[in-house]
């Protein structure tokens, strides 16, 4: 009996991201994951697709990049996956959406600027309430985010030109601590 696939990548060269030396093989795929990798000659599918002279490879991880918006405002994250991109970390260098209780009063201050220079983005109380909008609303790409020291500070501070105070620092704490689970739904 023949091997049945809804997806048949044939006459792929495959880097496996296990370190092991590219090969030339077939990729079949049942629903939304990938079943089996090798010679699938006798293997048959809804669909197949010639890779024949292109390369597979496992999603790429890119782990330096500001896309905190990007996410919500073009969730189809073409700049990403075009590039073979399927997750991304977000919330680096300090910055970030979320919190932001109140919204942004006043100016957005560099660096927080990066993701929004009007301030209308800043606009999750909580990292949760972001965490939530992103799981309403999922991007094409996985992401893994941090929460942005920066944000933290404008958040708690009323003037970002002086050393916080041990009230501000506790405040960060409290701010960035989840209340309950923010963890994105799996796919």
């Amino acid at each position: 009996m023949k091997e049945q696939f809804d997806l048949l990548i044939r006459n792929a060269t495959i880097i496996d991201g296990s370190g092991a030396a590219r090969f030339d093989g077939d990729i079949g795929v049942r629903g939304d994951r990938i079943a089996k990798i090798g010679r699938l000659d006798r293997a048959k599918a809804d669909v197949e697709v010639d890779a024949s002279g292109k390369v597979a490879a496992p999603g790429f991880i890119d782990a330096h990049t500001h896309d905190d918006r990007l996410m919500l405002s073009a969730g189809e994250m073409a700049p990403k996956v075009s590039q073979g991109v399927t997750t991304v970390v977000a919330g680096n260098c300090g910055i970030s959406l979320s919190p932001m209780p109140g919204g942004m009063k006043g100016a957005v201050p560099s660096p927080l600027d990066l993701l929004d220079n009007e301030g209308k983005w800043f606009r999750f109380p909580t990292f949760h309430a972001y965490v939530e909008e992103l799981g309403a609303h999922p991007a094409a790409t996985n992401c893994a985010l941090l929460v942005g020291h920066m944000t933290l500070r404008v958040a708690t501070m009323d003037n970002l030109d002086r050393p916080a105070t041990a009230t501000c620092t506790t405040n960060c704490r409290v701010r960035r601590r989840p209340k309950k689970s923010s963890r994105l739904p799996a796919r």
